[in-house]
């Protein structure tokens, strides 16, 4: 994602992608019906998905621009995890991408594990290499500004890639869409893992 391109073609070309990786997670069924919700870093400008859409319908006129502190610039009204999202980009200078999923085996992983900084079992060598250790915090009600200050403050100083929140979903965050992507399926894949096999499945041992 290039941030550096002059601002309005920047906007309408970053717009573009944004809207074909909300299309993206829906298809791969890791959010549905109005679930989940999307933040780009456009230099001094954030894109926000909008409140109330289906990431399978949103395009570019529907997409929210905001500042950094959350005043609409351009477009309707912004997720209500809009504060979510801008704390996570101010306390992570080094990402521009921030996606909440709600796939149904995260979700369900989060239900049946305890929080901790460890939650996730290392099951596949590719969840180990993007994203172990997966922490999870407890249950918060969503949309809310204490869930906001927590998020933040669990991605603050260059760590963690990801954060479950438990009965709620995932966040991860990249320096563009495809690295905030592909850390969300690795989780999904992990997940899957877990719950196919009831939470059995034999870690992968740490030497």
């Amino acid at each position: 994602m290039d941030t550096g391109c002059s601002a309005r073609r920047c906007i309408n070309s970053i717009k573009e992608e944004f809207c074909q990786f909300c299309h993206l997670l829906y298809s791969r069924r890791l959010v549905t019906g109005v679930g989940g919700n999307m933040a780009a870093r456009v230099g001094d400008k954030i894109l926000l998905t909008p409140s109330g859409h289906s990431l399978r319908l949103v395009e570019k006129d529907v997409v929210v621009t905001v500042n950094g502190k959350g005043i609409v610039l351009e477009g309707g009204e912004a997720t209500r995890e809009a504060g979510m999202h801008l704390g996570i980009l101010d306390a992570r200078p080094d990402v521009n991408v921030v996606c909440h999923i709600h796939g149904a085996y995260i979700i369900a992983a989060t239900a049946m594990l305890a929080p901790g900084p460890a939650s996730l079992p290392p099951l596949t060598p590719g969840f180990i290499h993007y994203v172990h250790p997966l922490p999870m915090i407890p249950f918060m009600i969503p949309g809310t500004e204490a869930l906001a200050e927590t998020v933040a403050r669990e991605f603050e100083g260059g760590r963690p890639c990801a954060l479950l929140l438990q009965n709620h979903g995932l966040i991860t965050v990249g320096k563009d869409f495809q690295e905030a992507f592909n850390v969300a399926e690795e989780v999904d894949e992990t997940a899957r893992i877990y719950v196919l096999t009831y939470g059995r499945a034999k870690g992968i041992p740490p030497e």
